[in-house]
């Protein structure tokens, strides 16, 4: 007789959940320690966070406001740390697996975290635990990589969060905004309501629901996926401030990244310059005199949007891009200057569900 294998959900609060109860399982396997989730609802635990843990040993007692990742590649480790420093009480990160080189990093940062393969870093006197090195079991690592959206489903969820109004158009506009075929929407529609992010009332009557969420997942999967595929190349400019006289409206072209997020807020200086660039870059790279360089300070990226949504700042990106770029660098500057764009342009977006 056939003995009946279990099939674990790969998407979804499930799947997440069966993350989080084997990370505490290898945490106890590993080190002795205990933890237990706190039935606390998660829309109470500050910004919406996936779970709350208490961590125990002997007559210590630890609580944590804990994010979930399916994944963790060093694109979206920016990302992690900003979703865990909007908590006032401390923030942990649980995923399947974390590389000794993440590991490592995410010490410095004093970020604290769980894996599947018992792999810990918590640092809570008199709590210390730093285990880093196990590999996973045999079986998590046949599991399938999960896919949030493809890349021109991250351009119709771009389109929607930073245009919520569109969300009620007809589809060929949402594909004319998002600048996808008029298919890629009926799909990305269907991934919204599959993974609780859409609610259709009618024809024309859709709201976007969980969009903290949203947007989290976007940035994630934007850093991995869509942006590579988008990147032109590294160059290096003449002088550092080359940027300030630029005829962005001439070329097609839009500031980002970290250029972008000193005009936002005024906070940050910047070393690199990141360039939105639509049609042909040729004639932007010959006007200002960029020269091919892999070590360089200027980057040029493809735009894919076709709106006009900067308000007072027309020659930028959407802030939505600016902070997704922040905090793809990892950088603690930069994830600084990151909260402050969350919050004073970002907030209004994901609003309250």
């Amino acid at each position: 007789m056939n003995q009946a294998v279990e099939k674990r959900p790969t998407t979804g609060p499930v799947a997440e959940h069966a993350i989080l109860q084997d990370a505490l399982r290898a945490l106890k396997e590993t080190t002795g320690t205990t933890a237990r989730v706190v039935p606390t609802h998660p829309k109470l635990a500050e910004g919406r966070a996936d779970a709350v843990v208490e961590i125990q040993q002997g007559g210590n007692r630890a609580r944590y406001i804990v994010e979930i990742k399916r994944a963790l590649p060093p694109a979206v480790l920016g990302h992690v740390v900003a979703q865990l420093q909007r908590f006032t009480t401390p923030g942990m990160l649980v995923t399947r697996y974390i590389t000794p080189p993440m590991a490592e990093r995410l010490r410095e940062l004093n970020v604290a975290f769980l894996d599947v393969a018992g792999n810990a870093y918590i640092n809570a006197p008199p709590f210390f635990v730093y285990v880093t090195g196990r590999k996973l079991p045999e079986r998590d690592r046949e599991a399938k990589k999960i896919t949030l959206f493809r890349p021109t489903g991250l351009q119709v969820v771009f389109t929607l969060l930073c245009l919520p109004d569109l969300l009620n158009a007809n589809y060929r506009q949402i594909a004319k905004a998002a600048g996808v075929a008029l298919g890629t929407v009926g799909w990305a529609m269907y991934d919204l309501r599959g993974l609780g992010y859409l609610i259709e009332r009618g024809k024309l009557k859709r709201k976007l629901v969980n969009k903290r969420k949203l947007l989290d997942a976007w940035v994630t999967a934007y850093a991995q996926q869509l942006r590579p595929k988008l990147f032109v190349g590294r160059f290096r400019a003449p002088r550092p401030d080359w940027w300030q006289n630029v005829d962005w409206r001439h070329f097609n072209a839009f500031l980002g990244g970290e250029a972008a997020a000193a005009k936002l807020t005024d906070y940050l200086k910047p070393e690199r310059t990141t360039i939105y660039a639509a049609g042909d870059v040729n004639p932007f790279v010959l006007k200002y005199h960029l020269r091919k360089d892999t070590a360089g300070d200027v980057e040029l990226i493809k735009a894919f949007w076709h709106f006009d949504d900067q308000g007072n700042y027309p020659d930028l990106v959407p802030p939505l891009l600016v902070y997704a770029d922040l905090l793809a660098t990892a950088k603690d500057r930069n994830i600084e200057t990151g909260k402050l764009i969350y919050d004073q342009y970002l907030t209004r977006l994901v609003g309250e569900d």
